[in-house]
């Protein structure tokens, strides 16, 4: 009986123990399907924000893109205008130059135009001057028509003051 006991004994032994092993298999496999499900979620969550990440980064990318081109052809454009300005520069220079020119060279008429005036103005008063000589002159009788016979020619040509 001793041997049925110990045999007994030894079964409730290795009962237990597969037992103990067989619950202790069952949570670690509950605590590593807890831990796989935790780890899952985990990669979901980290691939979801990864996804999320790589869209934020690709818009961003794209966006500085289309600023570093948008800045090319601000650079292009302002190349341009720096080119314009410094045409128009020019020109503004040209125009200011003609100006000064056009000023003087209109100095030098209306000078000019003054002094024609003024010369024209004495060159008439000495015309109206020898026209009123010419005209006192012409009313007199002429010297030499004392010394011309007094007939119907002498009277024509020096009047009637040389016939008589």
């Amino acid at each position: 009986m001793k041997l049925s006991w110990a045999i007994f004994a030894l079964s409730a032994v290795v009962c237990t123990t597969a037992c103990m092993v067989l619950f202790g298999q069952h949570a670690l496999w509950t605590k590593q399907s807890g831990d796989e499900e935790e780890q899952r979620l985990k990669y979901e969550t980290f691939e979801a924000t990864f996804q999320e990440n790589m869209f934020i980064k690709n818009t961003v990318q794209n966006q500085l893109d289309q600023q570093r081109k948008f800045l090319k052809e601000m650079e292009g454009e302002r190349g341009k205008a720096n080119l314009e300005q410094k045409q128009k520069a020019a020109e503004l220079d040209d125009c200011k130059a003609n100006k000064k020119v056009k000023e003087q060279e209109s100095e030098d008429t209306e000078t000019e135009v003054a002094s024609v005036k003024d010369n024209l103005t004495k060159m008439r008063a000495a015309w109206a001057e020898r026209i009123a000589t010419l005209k006192r002159d012409h009313m007199q009788p002429s010297p030499i028509c004392a010394f011309i016979k007094k007939d119907t020619l002498g009277a024509k040509l020096c009047g009637p003051a040389a016939a008589a």
